[in-house]
């Protein structure tokens, strides 16, 4: 992890160092005073280049056809309008949210104007469209840490989640751009293999463990899964019984929960988090999160934008909350909309809808 962290800390500023810290601080206070004090631009910004993908993955919203946004691709007139408003304080940009990000066209060309302000970017992808072309690209453009899901072994288990995919082309993405950064005497992009745990899956840790070391990648995180539709939380969600038997849905005996898990059964048999919902995120003073359709939306797990906090310029639009008024980054990030948002979470987080499943839930290991 060190060659990525001196990545991220090479692109620093005194500017943007400083806004980290006054956020830390605005957060901290609002956090002790139960009351949303906002100071400084939020240091992690997320872009969405695009809200399609091709692949069906079973609990994921873009998959199911539960997303609809008026624009399917972030144009590069939008994406510089973007840069030219956040780029001073933003210390890491994510050139993802929900869809395939490269599936947009201009992927690399956006990656190329924010390494250009000297903007640490990262992006995460299903690696099926890692050619060796599109991997050139992304090195050459000076991509930082690219995430690449891999949920399975071999193409059995990878496509149960991955519905649509191919096992192969994700290891040749991975080991093509191991290659190509290897030949460019680069540490960049920063490789990382992520493995969603599931139900299937859950005894293939110590093999992706292996897999992700020859194939060259810099890490592996494992990680637990947000269940989006729990109708079909049984047959996913893993459990800590030992044997194989025992992790099919029709096991039984007790069902506990296992390391990877976000949720555990309560005693009626549903599922639940295993997270206390605290009245405090640090991600709406750290964060924001933007769509294709240039909608600012509270953070990640909003992500069928029911929360717009604003547009940035171009036409109002309607929100399940409220309305999201055209404007600039800066009103919206101190307005009325989102203070409000702020205030909630503070005092009352448990009735926001889209903080009910919410919990980090990632465990990092070599």
């Amino acid at each position: 992890m060190l060659p990525d962290t001196i990545n991220f800390i090479r692109k620093l500023t005194l500017r943007k160092l400083w806004n980290i810290l006054v956020v830390q601080l605005s957060y901290s206070f609002s956090a002790i005073l139960k009351r949303p004090i906002v100071w400084g631009s939020p240091w992690f910004v997320s872009i969405e280049p695009a809200s399609v993908c091709n692949l069906t993955c079973p609990q994921c919203p873009v998959g199911a056809g539960d997303i609809a946004r008026e624009n399917k691709f972030m144009t590069e007139d939008a994406y510089r309008e973007l840069l030219d408003q956040i780029s001073p304080s933003t210390s890491m940009l994510s050139l993802y949210f929900q869809g395939e990000p490269l599936m947009n066209q201009r992927f690399a060309r956006f990656v190329r104007l924010a390494s250009d302000r000297n903007i640490y970017t990262q992006t995460s992808t299903n690696g099926q469209l890692l050619t060796e072309d599109v991997c050139r690209e992304l090195v050459d453009a000076g991509l930082d840490r690219i995430i690449i899901s891999l949920d399975g072994t071999d193409q059995e288990s990878y496509q149960t989640y991955r519905r649509g995919g191919e096992f192969q082309k994700v290891e040749h993405g991975v080991r093509t751009l191991d290659r190509l950064r290897r030949e460019k005497g680069s540490n960049k992009p920063y490789l990382i293999i992520q493995f969603l745990v599931f139900r299937h899956n859950q005894l293939q840790i110590p093999e992706a463990k292996r897999l992700a070391r020859d194939w060259g990648a810099d890490k592996l995180w494992i990680k637990s899964a947000q269940i989006e539709y729990p109708e079909s939380a049984d047959e996913l969600i893993p459990v800590a019984n030992g044997n194989k038997e025992s992790l099919s849905p029709k096991g039984s005996g007790p069902v506990f929960p296992h390391k990877f898990s976000r949720y555990e059964k309560s005693p009626s048999g549903e599922w639940k988090l295993r997270a206390t919902l605290r009245n405090r995120c640090k991600r709406l003073w750290q964060t924001t999160v933007i769509t294709s359709d240039k909608i600012i939306v509270p953070c990640c797990f909003d992500k069928r934008a029911e929360f717009p906090m604003g547009r940035l310029g171009g036409k109002e639009m309607s929100g399940e909350q409220n309305p999201a008024v055209a404007s600039g980054f800066g009103s919206i990030w101190k307005s009325k909309e989102y203070q409000d948002f702020r205030k909630k979470v503070l005092t009352e987080r448990k009735g926001i809808e889209i903080c009910t499943n919410c919990t980090e839930g990632i465990a990092k290991l070599s």
